[in-house]
């Protein structure tokens, strides 16, 4: 009883602690292009604890669609954030997609989506757009748990 005394004090219980996945990564080539995994941010501030997202392209319209969840832990507890962001395809071959989100990160922040088809794998990355504009520069790789 000590020692399960002692282990509580220095963490929570096991049953206590909740486990969190990413959804596993996944791409589906068809009339559409659809992604799904997770965000691991390589620079710039951390892309939130533990996140998901749903890329759906579409090739005939020429547009992309991130729904893109973070469960952000805290003192306090846990967050859940849910946003969406919309991106026009700028480059689209079957190597290939780049995809532009303008201002998709407040007032003037661009999301660059490059996805690699051939290999399945996916970057992100957010810096200031045109104009006088300032804020964050940062990159994330697309990442997925194992089922």
């Amino acid at each position: 009883m000590a020692a399960y005394a002692a282990i509580w004090l220095a963490g929570p219980a096991p049953l206590e602690r909740t486990a969190t996945t990413i959804p596993p990564l996944r791409f589906a080539q068809g009339d559409n292009l659809v992604i799904w995994g997770g965000w691991r941010a390589v620079e710039g501030d951390a892309y939130g604890t533990t996140n998901g997202v749903e890329i759906i392209c579409n090739r005939e319209r020429q547009t992309c669609l991130e729904a893109h969840a973070s469960l952000l832990n805290h003192t306090e507890g846990q967050d859940l954030e849910a946003q969406a962001f919309a991106y026009e395809v700028s480059a689209w071959d079957d190597q290939h997609l780049v995809a532009i989100s303008k201002d998709g990160m407040g007032e003037c922040l661009d999301r660059i989506l490059n996805v690699d088809l051939v290999g399945e794998g996916a970057t992100l990355e957010w810096r200031p757009g045109e104009g006088d504009c300032q804020g964050d520069i940062g990159k994330a790789v697309l990442v997925g748990d194992l089922l």
